[in-house]
């Protein structure tokens, strides 16, 4: 692969998005953008990236390179590569322990891709709520943000991990997953019981996002109409 350049692995992209390729093309696609994923130029291992996203085969045969590219060194790399992973559809759940482990990589953005890439995946991705409870205290807004929506679309299959960090966080996280539980099953009672013992905790931030969770519990659903 050292023959290849940036410049020919644009135009190869370009041809993916913008014309597509014949059955015959798009096998060798796939087999020249797999490889390309180990070149040692950084900008080629993106751009194979972009264009194994946008290559016209099933999405079983583009998980694999993808996740594989989730190691990799540069972190513009690992970052499309998530954000690849999330428009897959329900077949990324086998790259679920790698984004699940991206929920830790260095680079704040590629684990907010990560984080948004498991949240498409909903109620399977649950293994995956301890690692975005522990994003709920990230010092960005938008980290948190998707962490949280994250955590909302996983559903209920989340509420016993946010059960258990509302009674061991840090103070921000108590108060966030107590929203959060109130979003996700304000029915639930041991849901109604954590947000009852939160009302009380010596944190007053914390007290005034419990009774945000209160009030988001006790409100009566719209009437259909």
């Amino acid at each position: 692969m050292e023959q290849l350049s940036p410049q020919l692995m644009n135009r190869l992209v370009f041809a993916i998005i913008m014309h597509g390729l014949n059955d015959a093309q798009t096998n060798l696609a796939l087999t020249v953008l797999t490889d390309a994923l180990l070149h040692q130029n950084g900008q080629i291992r993106e751009l194979a990236v972009v264009a194994l996203a946008d290559l016209p085969v099933p999405p079983a045969k583009r998980v694999p390179p993808l996740t594989q590219a989730l190691a990799d060194d540069n972190s513009k790399v690992r970052r499309r590569a998530a954000r690849a992973l999330g428009d897959q559809g329900p077949v990324s759940q086998s790259a679920l322990p790698q984004l699940t482990a991206g929920l830790r990589d260095p680079d704040p953005s590629v684990r907010r891709d990560c984080a948004g890439a498991i949240g498409r995946l909903g109620a399977a991705a649950f293994s995956a709520t301890a690692g975005l409870i522990a994003m709920l205290g990230e010092y960005e807004y938008r980290t948190r943000a998707v962490a949280a929506v994250a955590l909302k679309r996983i559903g209920r299959a989340a509420v016993p991990a946010l059960l258990e960090a509302v009674r061991t966080g840090d103070a921000e996280s108590r108060g966030r997953c107590a929203v959060l539980l109130a979003k996700i099953a304000p029915d639930e009672a041991a849901v109604k019981d954590a947000l009852l013992s939160v009302l009380g905790d010596s944190d007053l931030a914390v007290r005034a996002m419990a009774d945000e969770a209160m009030q988001l519990v006790n409100t009566p659903a719209p009437v259909a109409g």
